[in-house]
C-alpha cells in the first residue's frame, strides 16, 4: 500500500480539489507548511499564498485566500475562504490588473487607506502570477 494522504480543497462556493497526494505543503497563516502520511493531527489558519501538492501525476499548483487546514488520520482537508487552481489565471489579465493597480495607486495622495487595499490587492495578483507561471 502506497503511503499517501487524502486531500481534499473546498471553498463555500465548489469542490476545487479531491484526491491521493504523497506530499501536501498549504500557505499558513505564519508561514508554510509541509503534510506527510502519518501527520500528527493539526488544525492551522491559512494565510494568502501557494498550494503545492504532489502526486504520482505531477505536483498540482493552487492559491488559497485565508482559511483553515485540517489533518487527521492521513486526511487532509482545506477549508478556503477563496481558492483558485492553476489552470483558472490567465498571465496577461493579472499583469493588467496589476498595471492598473499600480496607476490607481499612483493617482492617490500620500497616506490615503485605498492605497492599503490597493497594495494587498496586487500582492495577491503577485501569487497568482506565481502560481499561474509555474
Amino acid at each position: 500500500m502506497e503511503r499517501v494522504i487524502k486531500c481534499s480543497i473546498l471553498t463555500p462556493e465548489k469542490l476545487i480539489y479531491e484526491g491521493e497526494v504523497g506530499f501536501a505543503v498549504v500557505q499558513a497563516h505564519n508561514g508554510e507548511m509541509g503534510f506527510l502520511y502519518g501527520h500528527s493531527p493539526l488544525i492551522s489558519k491559512l494565510g494568502i499564498g501557494e498550494i503545492r501538492l504532489n502526486s504520482p501525476k505531477g505536483i498540482d499548483y493552487l492559491m488559497v485566500e485565508g482559511g483553515v487546514v485540517e489533518i487527521k488520520n492521513n486526511n487532509l482537508i482545506v477549508l478556503a475562504e477563496k481558492a483558485f487552481k492553476q489552470s483558472d489565471f490567465n498571465t496577461d489579465e493579472i499583469k493588467e490588473k496589476m498595471k492598473s493597480i499600480d496607476n490607481e495607486i499612483n493617482n492617490l495622495p500620500p497616506f490615503d487607506e485605498e492605497k492599503f487595499v490597493l497594495r494587498l490587492e496586487k500582492e495577491k495578483l503577485k501569487i497568482r502570477l506565481k502560481v499561474a507561471l509555474r
